[in-house]
């Protein structure tokens, strides 16, 4: 299972991590993660060219996404990825979970 978690700190999103595998479909057939691979290098690439220097950026097995210096674009573009990767778990429930933490 992909487990998506997110630090919430007043209603801001502090930090993210993308980590496991769906286990859908074989290898290079699994659309689950195909799309959250693809929601999280997009989201990793976004914070980079936009607002660089914003965010710690990890890209190993495993994405994570620390806010070093908030702000309301930075904001936009990690609810938009969260968005699109909860909308991923309306429909694959079982192979991807969104845990929401309040910190």
């Amino acid at each position: 299972m992909i487990e998506v978690k997110i630090n919430i700190c007043n209603q801001r999103i502090r930090e993210m991590k993308i980590s496991g595998h769906a286990l859908y479909a074989p290898h290079g057939e699994d659309l689950v993660c195909a799309g959250a691979s693809s929601i999280g290098t997009g989201l990793l690439n976004a914070l980079d060219i936009l607002v660089p220097n914003s965010c710690k950026l990890i890209l190993k097995d495993y994405i994570l996404i620390q806010v070093v210096e908030d702000s309301e674009v930075v904001q936009t573009i990690l609810r938009t990825g969260l968005i699109q990767l909860e909308t991923i778990s309306e429909q694959y429930g079982s192979y991807l979970k969104v845990i929401k933490q309040e910190v």
